[in-house]
């Protein structure tokens, strides 16, 4: 346009090209004048949401905190509460107070009394102002209080409500303290996602904190072992020493938390006739709790069945029990009458499957393998180009090197990235996934995502013998 323009000016006089210009100009102003107006205009039209505070702040302000206008006194834990009963109607636990044939019908004072400790002033504020607003804000480290007195007085949108805050706020200071107030006022989706955590933290978390091991309450405790989904972090035996740490703690409360094997000999000073303690009657209440323990996976080292042995929390039948099993697998494996299991229902590979588990932070070295008897299949674990991968080496066996061809074993893996609560940021997880490894073979057995960042949480079973054959009914 512009060249079109000086064509035409050098071909016309100077003051028609001046008048031209100027129109042209004049024009472009106005239409981009124009332009901006319809913008503008469009900009008017367009409705804006924006919410009114005002209201609900003036009536909480005036009738809650100021008491206007109040027709009804609520007195609990020695405070008191100048309230209106169209406002309690909400609750039906005041509903039925003022609609039916009560005493407190007529009142304009009452007196309600909790021998709930949970209820506390704080969360009575928090219930009662919650009736002249339309959205309260909660702290983490009163919501069981709100939860507490939400459930007395029947408000189940801010039960709701607490459920959705203690979901959220799950970690080491609060798991315990949520729990014990999830099973008293039923709210079973926290109860269920609770027993998840500790699942996961157990034996990483809590083995390293005894301040918060000593918290875990003897029903919590048996609940999070009776887990199928329970991670053993290391090994076995790492869940034993962790138990009977708890169980040092649950008993003698000591002030120092570190502690050594000679602490540990004092549970021998409550057992009677120098029995194992679990054989003992102080010991009694515990045996359910260490019976979930796989008893075959602690002795699978000549250390670990020395340091059961020493400790004698353990009856030496259950120990008896084990030696056995330990027996007849390695005559099976000796004459390859066993090859290693090659399918079998869920619940049974859970049942006999090892628990293992690793921590792998940025910089760890990426292949490890687990100290323990083997039974002649060394397996040699790895992460390499965003994959899990398991290699059988050619290892020596009571003094000759292992040639046994193909042996079957089955896996299930699982990896874990963990937020600032301990709470699962991203997982992934396979099948029970059977495969066969001849000597110095690999194989991938999961891929990871992308998007998993370190440290990673990695749990492993494995089953590498095949279980009894008393088992063996429940293949699939």
């Amino acid at each position: 346009m512009g060249s079109a323009w000086s064509a035409v000016a050098s071909y016309c006089p100077d003051s028609l090209s001046l008048k031209v210009s100027s129109a042209y100009s004049r024009k472009r102003k106005r239409d981009s004048s124009e332009d901006e107006e319809m913008k503008l205009n469009a900009f008017l039209s367009s409705p804006k949401k924006k919410k009114l505070t005002c209201t609900a702040m003036y009536i909480y302000q005036a009738l809650f905190v100021e008491g206007k206008d109040s027709d009804i006194t609520v007195s609990v834990l020695n405070s008191e509460w100048k309230l209106h009963k169209v406002y309690l109607g909400q609750s039906q636990y005041f509903h039925s107070m003022f609609s039916g044939s009560w005493n407190e019908t007529k009142k304009n004072y009452i007196t309600i009394r909790t021998e709930d400790e949970r209820i506390t002033v704080d969360a009575l504020n928090t219930v009662f102002g919650s009736f002249y607003l339309d959205e309260i804000t909660v702290e983490p480290k009163v919501v069981v209080g709100v939860l507490a007195a939400s459930t007395m007085f029947q408000l189940e949108g801010l039960i709701e409500q607490c459920c959705e805050i203690m979901l959220e706020t799950i970690s080491p200071l609060t798991a315990v303290n949520y729990y014990e107030a999830a099973c008293q006022y039923g709210a079973q989706n926290v109860k269920e996602k609770i027993i998840s955590w500790f699942t996961i933290n157990l034996t990483d978390y809590f083995a390293k904190n005894a301040v918060r091991l000593q918290d875990i309450e003897y029903d919590l405790m048996l609940t999070i072992l009776k887990s199928p989904d329970l991670i053993v972090m290391q090994t076995e035996m790492s869940l034993y020493y962790l138990l009977r740490k708890w169980l040092y703690l649950r008993i003698f409360r000591p002030e120092n938390e570190a502690m050594d094997s000679k602490d540990y000999k004092k549970l021998l000073e409550l057992s009677d006739n120098g029995c194992c303690f679990l054989s003992s009657e102080k010991g009694e209440k515990y045996v359910a709790v260490f019976k979930q323990l796989k008893i075959n996976h602690l002795l699978l080292h000549p250390q670990d069945n020395d340091a059961v042995v020493q400790d004698r929390i353990i009856p030496e039948e259950w120990l008896a029990k084990a030696y056995k099993t330990h027996w007849i697998t390695l005559l099976r494996l000796s004459t390859v009458a066993d090859k290693g299991p090659d399918r079998l229902a869920p619940e049974i590979f859970r049942e006999h499957a090892i628990r293992c588990g690793r921590v792998l932070a940025e910089g760890d070295s990426r292949s490890w393998r687990w100290n323990w008897f083997n039974f002649g299949i060394d397996l040699i674990w790895s992460i390499s180009d965003n994959g899990i991968f398991v290699k059988r080496h050619c290892s020596m066996c009571f003094g000759r090197r292992n040639t046994a061809p193909q042996h079957h074993i089955l896996t299930e893996i699982e990896v874990i990235n963990l937020d600032e609560q301990r709470q699962v940021k991203r997982s992934l997880k396979t099948d029970v996934v059977s495969f066969s490894l001849a000597k110095n073979q690999e194989v991938k057995l999961l891929t990871l995502t992308e998007d998993f960042d370190y440290p990673l949480y990695i749990s492993i079973r494995v089953l590498i013998t095949s279980p009894p054959l008393e088992s063996k009914e429940l293949e699939v």
